[in-house]
């Protein structure tokens, strides 16, 4: 028997105060039993034991394996700060599905207990709930409590796995099971052979389809993720989630199983007897692309080398001096004057610049210009020169039907499988799809890069870009960007003189 004294009521009151907890799961249906008539039988044990209900906390949807609800908090909470002589449930199952971890803080709060210490520091209170757990049982209460919340526990994980089981059987169906739809796939009806509709399955958002497409083809073309970021955050749609695209977004949207339309079960791709990937969803990207896609965006084996600084302004690292052909640094620098008033004012100069001669090398006429009137001046002659003209983008894609990458995929599965379990079935079906690969690769399946009009004029191209995108049209557009000396005292304006130019051939013509 506990040495524990039964609760009674404080001293001045002829009735214990009640505190009752309810909650009802997002698994709930018609089958379980409603909000309402928790609450209703919660309350009948009031009345039959004379208690004052001094409070009611309702967690709505939440799960019992979630130990921080916030109501189921507040409920303890009633006794902690001894608002209540009583704690009424209307089932262990209802204040935790964590078995034994949950159960134990529940009884240090019903004891009075310090859960640091476990000296009992209030007094205890009564637990209930409505199917006959009553800790004024004694120890066989405590026994009742326990058995009960692990079976809740046991339970919880039963229902898991039957709902888990669910999904992978509705997923390998062609059907989906619900939870969030992946970026490029939106829900429509199940229309099956027979026309009729069977639960859901996934279709192509044609939208978020079409900007994964376009992606892949940017990174393949050689595009960093950063570019792709940005041009998805200024003209695409956005990410299902995130308020906006970043690279780590972008690659596991790029890379994932989902964009190939395969079913997968704790990461893991479903296969079939002869270790093909099952893919009942339609497929936004084939199997070359991705793994073209897999292999240019995988981390570098060299983590020590850093990615170089981007390019600051317009004509970095294009624009050459006439003198010595090196490449002309953007320089900042700042000044610091007075004013009359006495004022201290600071003027920053930025200017391309030859730093040959300043690096203790040879330029006999090293040039500077002011990056401002210059880069103005570059951008209307380029516009002169190009901006009529249709604008063109690469598109990079694998002339392959899959077939190898396929191949490949089986076999490394088939090989995980021998490690598990070495049976002459998985034998049979390694020496057949290594018999399948050799015969694949000999095949051609380069990756082809093709320029497609894009509907818009160089003009039009150049107002959408950011500077990298700017920079990447200069590149193309001109063989050459030399910078020759100019006068002294031209600053604040840039005399066209100085500039030579050479357009690339062919590029920029609609013929080409």
């Amino acid at each position: 028997m506990s040495n524990l004294p039964l609760t009674g009521p404080p001293l001045g009151r002829q009735r214990l105060r009640a505190s009752i907890y309810v909650r009802l799961s997002n698994a709930a249906d018609d089958s379980n039993t409603s909000l309402e008539n928790m609450i209703a039988e919660c309350r009948a044990v009031l009345a039959r034991e004379n208690f004052e209900e001094v409070a009611l906390h309702v967690d709505d949807g939440i799960t019992g394996g979630v130990r921080d609800r916030p109501e189921f908090i507040a409920w303890l909470d009633d006794a902690r700060y001894q608002r209540c002589e009583v704690l009424v449930a209307h089932h262990v199952d209802r204040m935790t599905r964590e078995g034994l971890n949950v159960a134990a803080m529940i009884l240090d709060v019903q004891e009075g207990k310090d859960p640091a210490t476990g000296r009992v520091v209030r007094p205890p209170v009564r637990l209930m709930d409505t199917k006959g757990v009553d800790s004024n049982g004694g120890i066989a209460f405590r026994m009742m409590f326990v058995i009960k919340a692990e079976t809740a526990r046991e339970e919880r994980e039963r229902i898991r796995e039957r709902l888990a089981g669910r999904a992978t059987r509705l997923r390998l169906a062609g059907r989906w099971p619900g939870g969030e739809v992946p970026f490029g796939f939106e829900i429509v009806p199940n229309v099956c052979d027979d026309g009729k509709v069977r639960g859901k399955t996934l279709a192509k958002c044609e939208k978020e389809a079409g900007a994964i497409r376009e992606a892949a083809s940017r990174i393949l073309s050689g595009h960093t993720l950063g570019r792709v970021c940005r041009w998805l955050n200024y003209e695409g749609p956005p990410p299902r989630r995130a308020a906006q695209w970043s690279r780590v977004t972008l690659r596991q949207t790029l890379t994932g199983d989902h964009i190939l339309g395969r079913v997968t079960v704790g990461g893991v791709v479903q296969r079939d007897a002869d270790g093909h990937a099952f893919a009942p969803f339609p497929a936004i990207l084939d199997l070359p692309t991705v793994a073209a896609l897999r292999k240019a965006l995988a981390p570098s084996a060299d983590h020590r080398k850093a990615p170089g600084r981007l390019p600051s302004r317009l004509a970095s690292r294009l624009v050459e001096c006439s003198s010595c052909h090196h490449y002309l640094y953007v320089v900042t620098t700042k000044q610091r004057y007075e004013v009359a008033s006495g004022e201290v004012r600071e003027s920053v100069t930025v200017v391309y610049r030859c730093q040959q001669k300043a690096d203790g090398k040879r330029c006999d006429r090293p040039v500077i210009a002011s990056a401002i009137p210059f880069e103005r001046y570059l951008e209307r002659r380029f516009l002169a020169d190009f901006g009529h003209a249709p604008a063109f983008e690469e598109r990079t894609t694998v002339p392959d039907d899959g077939a190898l990458a396929a191949v490949e995929e089986a076999l490394a599965a088939t090989l995980s499988q021998l490690a598990e379990a070495a049976t002459p079935e998985t034998f049979a079906r390694l020496q057949s799809l290594q018999a399948e690969r050799d015969r694949l690769a000999e095949l051609p399946s380069e990756p082809v890069t093709v320029r497609v009009p894009t509907g818009r004029t160089l003009a039009e191209e150049w107002h959408a870009r950011d500077v990298e995108g700017k920079r990447e049209l200069l590149e193309s557009a001109y063989e050459l960007i030399r910078l020759h000396p100019g006068k002294r005292g031209g600053r604040g304006h840039f005399d066209p003189a100085r500039l030579e130019l050479v357009e690339a051939e062919g590029l920029h013509d609609p013929d080409f």
